[in-house]
């Protein structure tokens, strides 16, 4: 029987646990990330974020290391947002990667979920 060859979304994701931050992640590998004003930016070795900002309560569903790619490009975007504009573009970004690898309804409530956050300035460095 002839293998079949399933072409992957993203590459694999090159990270590792922070020491003594056992909810932090850090890349071992950059990343590009394409910006709002359409340049790519790169993410470098040893960026740090924290997965999915995710509810306790919610966490069943919507687990804080799901969408690992799709959190960090949020998180460097949202760390490099100088307003409320670029911000947004951030939070559709991370709608259109979560669901590269999810259901509609997922990528769904991860936008209501970055959105209702950038409402009362979680992630906001502006």
């Amino acid at each position: 029987m002839a293998e079949v060859f399933i072409p992957m979304i993203y590459e694999p994701l090159e990270e590792r646990t922070v020491y003594n931050e056992p909810l932090h992640r850090a890349l071992t590998k950059s990343r590009s990330c394409v910006m709002p004003d359409g340049h790519t930016d790169i993410i470098p070795v040893g960026y740090e974020w924290d997965g999915s900002s995710v509810p306790f309560f919610l966490q069943g569903t919507f687990p804080r290391w799901r969408h690992p790619i799709a959190s960090v490009k949020h998180d460097w975007r949202c760390g490099q947002a100088t307003n409320r504009s670029e911000r947004k573009f951030a939070d559709e970004q991370f709608e259109k990667d979560v669901g590269k690898t999810s259901w509609w309804v997922t990528k769904k409530l991860a936008y209501v979920g970055v959105r209702f956050g950038s409402f009362f300035g979680i992630g906001n460095r502006f």
